[in-house]
């Protein structure tokens, strides 16, 4: 199971239920993982409050990750930020994705056909992390880089892979992020019952643009695994740009046309 630890109570309980998990190792890491949401400069006594951590530890470990390269300082401010040693971290997980290179072309070809972007992500936690995006280069859509985190609940690639789940671990993670984000599942509850009755009758996941940001998008979960967890495809639209139907009729069966091809290449079908 992946822990996305954000308190010191969390990982008190993880260590209750598992002796051989390294606490010192998970508040290192309870650090970096700070930044995932709030990227900007921390001061220690902001991460000290609010991982529930003693400002010393915070001190010592932020001194370590720093030495590592895990971590920058800038003096003027006496903050912390991401270093460029968490960027390389993630360079081999990248790399190691070869169907990333291989979808890449089909991959341009959809984004410049719905005049949008399409992304491969994978699951993590109560997120999608985006690992390889194709634009529309003439385009307004936002284009997410790789690494971006974007909820499960509010996109088409997380509710895609919600779909993939069986029924008891989905109903875990609705139960987890009713419990840790009640304000978005407020929102778009009624969305995700949707997209899930849409994937049963066309074949894919959908966000008719309720997350906001004027976007809509439809989604697949793959076959194709890159270590233990499935690639998630997905399409992405300007609101303005695509009519409801057309989402539906256009761009999730094109979607599908090339999720196919990307398994046919991977050996998985």
């Amino acid at each position: 199971m992946v822990h996305k630890l954000r308190h010191q109570s969390e990982l008190a309980l993880i260590r209750e239920d598992d002796p051989y998990f390294s606490g010192t190792l998970a508040k290192g890491l309870m650090i970096l993982q700070a930044f995932l949401h709030e990227p900007r400069p921390h001061a220690n006594s902001e991460l000290a409050e609010k991982l529930g951590l003693p400002r010393p530890t915070v001190s010592r470990l932020c001194r370590t990750l720093l030495a590592l390269g895990y971590l920058d300082h800038d003096e003027r401010i006496d903050r912390y930020f991401i270093g460029p040693a968490a960027v390389a971290l993630g360079y081999p997980y990248l790399a190691s994705n070869i169907v990333r290179s291989q979808a890449r072309p089909s991959m341009q070809a959809l984004a410049n056909q719905v005049r949008g972007a399409c992304s491969i992500g994978v699951a993590f936690g109560l997120d999608m992390v985006y690992v390889e995006t194709c634009a529309y280069q003439r385009g307004t859509l936002a284009r997410p880089d790789m690494g971006a985190l974007r909820s499960v609940a509010t996109t088409a690639m997380g509710r895609a892979w919600l779909h993939s789940l069986g029924e008891t671990e989905r109903t875990e993670v609705l139960q987890s992020l009713r419990a840790e984000r009640p304000e978005e599942m407020a929102r778009c509850a009624a969305a995700i019952d949707e997209s899930l009755a849409q994937q049963a009758r066309h074949g894919f996941a959908v966000n008719f643009g309720d997350a906001g940001y004027g976007v809509q998008g439809v989604a697949l979960c793959s076959r194709i695994r890159h270590g233990t967890r499935h690639l998630v495809f997905n399409c992405a639209v300007p609101g303005t740009q695509m009519r409801r139907q057309e989402l539906l009729e256009v761009a999730g069966p094109r979607l599908v046309e090339l999720v196919r091809r990307c398994e046919q290449v991977a050996g998985v079908l």
